[in-house]
């Protein structure tokens, strides 16, 4: 089986036809969730197990309550939602406390709760429909992770928001018959200032960590800053990396 991975949002913000992160992997798990209940259907949603989360920013977890309130008629067991310590901690204290939102940990169908948060420490692989997911360290303004995913045919890593590839390359060991890598690129040089005290890349510093990375390996930029898409682009290029794609919202990847 190959790894299928639907691009259901690949921007560092909100705008028309532009939409936060969020990835469906093989029809049964997401990676973020800003943008699961904008792109998929209601019987889509209901089909979804886990949902990995790389951490608490809004933007990659803002359609969460919807979710909760579009599957809770359809689901017969809980969907989890897994991430780092602090991104739990931060759903039950501030998104599903209710008072910004019903508390989905406790509502129930008659058949099961909604939702079930799950903390994950580093390297703590999850099984989950013959895919195994495995965290490791982003370098963000807040505790974030990356994601490998790894089944028989091979793996893809994909990364949370980061300032640097040191965890990544820390985990790269791991990766058998490594396939692509999805990386931030989340504005362009004008903007260093900003992606420095962000915790993100921008196009200067996502070229300078490319080239510590495995130049066989496809890497799928990602995250652009809306209003910043073009210049990212044209500036990666002009590098003339080959191994670099620009991810494209809506494309369903198979590997």
């Amino acid at each position: 089986m190959r790894l299928r991975i639907r691009v259901l949002g690949c921007y560092g913000g909100s705008c028309p036809g532009m939409r936060p992160t969020s990835f469906l992997v093989n029809e049964r798990i997401a990676v973020d969730a800003g943008a699961l209940t904008m792109t998929l259907s209601l019987e889509e949603q209901a089909r979804l197990t886990h949902v990995f989360l790389s951490h608490s920013h809004i933007d990659h977890l803002s359609t969460l309550p919807f979710l909760a309130d579009n599957v809770l008629p359809l689901i017969r067991e809980p969907v989890l939602l897994c991430g780092p310590s602090d991104t739990v901690r931060c759903l039950g204290d501030h998104l599903f406390n209710d008072r910004l939102w019903p508390d989905f940990t406790r509502i129930s169908n008659g058949m099961t709760v909604v939702f079930r948060l799950q903390t994950l420490g580093l390297g703590e692989s999850v099984r989950a429909h013959g895919l195994e997911v495995t965290p490791f360290p982003m370098e963000h303004a807040v505790a974030c992770f990356g994601y490998l995913l790894s089944e028989a045919g091979g793996s893809v890593i994909i990364c949370g928001d980061t300032g640097s590839t040191k965890g990544l390359r820390e985990i790269l060991p791991k990766a058998g018959k490594l396939k692509a890598i999805v990386l931030e690129s989340s504005f362009p040089r004008r903007m260093a200032g900003i992606a420095a005290l962000s915790r993100h890349l921008c196009t200067d510093s996502f070229v300078a960590e490319v080239r510590n990375l495995p130049a066989d390996v496809t890497i799928l930029v990602t995250h652009y800053k809306p209003g910043c898409e073009d210049d990212i682009r044209a500036e990666i290029s002009e590098f003339g990396q080959r191994n670099v794609e620009f991810l494209e919202q809506d494309r369903e990847y198979r590997f």
